[in-house]
């Protein structure tokens, strides 16, 4: 239950591109967005932009430092400006169409990738099941048969984190589209 509550909390959690951590807990989730973290008395404290949260240092597979993406915004803007100097100038004619397409194409573009979250969020939750029924079939196991587990769910593990990449970078395409129809609007 606590698995269940946890991984909840994390998926409410936003996501923020430039993370310094990633944090891999042994369910199989993945904490991004983690700016720094400390370690007391067995518990890891993960400090985000907007608050913090605490786990258990048990439920910890690993900690990997992640590095903020560089990009150069000049190399962008120069060739634009150059390629394109007279339509700065000329003004468009119909302003109020152009903005009212690019919104309903935004407003498209949006509901497909709600639909796209869902559909990867009950895939992701099939897979969280179907590890934790392989997991919880024993209350005690000896060095053999965890290592069969192992290799029987490591492969679910490795399909539940791709799972879980493709939903945060829907969830930054989606906070992204929101973001310009709000501009728009």
């Amino acid at each position: 239950m606590i698995h269940l509550f946890l991984l909840i909390l994390v998926l409410s959690l936003p996501v923020y591109s430039e993370a310094a951590y990633k944090i891999f807990l042994k369910n199989g989730s993945v904490i991004s967005g983690v700016s720094s973290f400390e370690k007391k008395a067995g518990e890891v404290t993960i400090y985000f932009g907007g608050g913090s949260l605490g786990i258990s240092e048990k439920d910890i597979l690993k900690i990997e430092e992640t590095a903020a993406p560089e990009r150069d915004f000049r190399s962008q803007e120069v060739p634009e400006k150059q390629e394109k100097p007279e339509e700065a100038v000329v003004p468009t004619q119909r302003p109020d169409a152009d903005k009212s397409g690019r919104v309903s194409a935004l407003r498209s573009q949006l509901e497909s990738i709600t639909s796209e979250i869902k559909t990867t969020e009950e895939e992701e939750a099939r897979i969280t099941t179907s590890i934790n029924e392989k997991r919880g079939k024993r209350f005690k196991y000896n060095i053999y048969q965890l290592r069969q587990l192992e290799k029987e769910v490591e492969p679910l593990q490795q399909e539940l984190f791709a799972i879980q990449q493709k939903k945060a970078e829907l969830l930054q395409r989606k906070a992204s589209i929101e973001g310009e129809l709000k501009a728009l609007e």
